[in-house]
């Protein structure tokens, strides 16, 4: 055998290993798995969807961003921007790690999406930017960390959607109008619990359901201290109103503290 053997073994692994870190993105704080399947761009369907010539759709995991105007509806602002971005961003070869939830309710592929030639994060590259907002929905919490720090970025230096004036909608404000993703303040008026879920009343007129198999994510918050308390929430909203006048009008899931923001932070 020849003696040398084990030595070049260790440097063919040190070169190998140099060289995947060249490959990186030098600023990249997503950093890919070992499993990545390939997959060929069809289409931009928006900043956050991806139709692929296999036929899938592809809604990324962890970032949502402004829509694409339909059905006579005008487009968000930034909506055209990031749809713009994920086409110069990615090219036509992609890599895809799926979710552990691996399809949501609509038949899409939930996946983190990589740009083949040095596998950089699309998510992190459209929080980044400001094109998009970081959102968690369990159990798909992977690069839910390094996304919160895209966001961070970008928010601090206003790019994109947190360089425009407008504040979340406070929710006393909001009315039948008001639908979709968003972001939305209050105080805090009431906590409640029913047999699956916990429920925070803010401004009397938006209910945050949170579904109790999801309490071991809020391990760290005091719930019922949160009374009293404002704070900021995203997330899909619905309108609920006339269905019955004992609860508040509006209503939205909450399944990460993620998607929670605490005025005193």
């Amino acid at each position: 055998m020849n003696s040398k053997a084990p030595g070049q073994f260790w440097l063919g692994v040190f070169v190998f290993v140099f060289c995947l870190a060249l490959a990186l993105p030098v600023h990249a704080l997503c950093l890919p798995p070992q499993n990545l399947q390939a997959a060929r761009l069809d289409s931009v369907v928006d900043g956050d969807t991806l139709r692929l010539t296999d036929g899938r759709l592809v809604r990324l995991i962890g970032v949502n961003t402004p829509e694409i105007g339909r059905d006579g509806r005008l487009d968000e602002p930034f909506a055209v921007a990031a749809s713009q971005a994920v086409e110069r961003f990615l090219g036509r070869e992609l890599l895809l790690a799926e979710g552990l939830e691996a399809r949501d309710r609509h038949g899409r592929t939930l996946a983190a999406v990589y740009r083949a030639g040095d596998r950089a994060h699309l998510g992190e590259y459209l929080l980044t930017k400001g094109l998009g907002w970081h959102i968690v929905v369990p159990p798909n919490l992977q690069d839910l960390d390094c996304l919160q720090k895209a966001e961070a970025e970008a928010r601090k230096y206003r790019r994109g959607v947190w360089n425009t004036p407008a504040a979340p909608v406070r929710a006393r404000d909001l009315d039948k109008r008001h639908a979709g993703f968003m972001r939305v303040s209050g105080e805090v008026s009431r906590v409640a619990a029913s047999r699956k879920a916990i429920w925070l009343e803010i401004d009397q007129n938006l209910s945050l359901r949170l579904d109790k198999r999801d309490l071991p994510y809020f391990s760290g918050i005091d719930l019922d201290a949160l009374e009293g308390q404002m704070l900021t929430v995203r997330g899909w909203l619905i309108y609920r109103g006339g269905q019955n006048s004992r609860y508040p009008a509006h209503k939205m899931s909450l399944r990460h503290p993620a998607m929670l923001e605490l005025e005193k932070d």
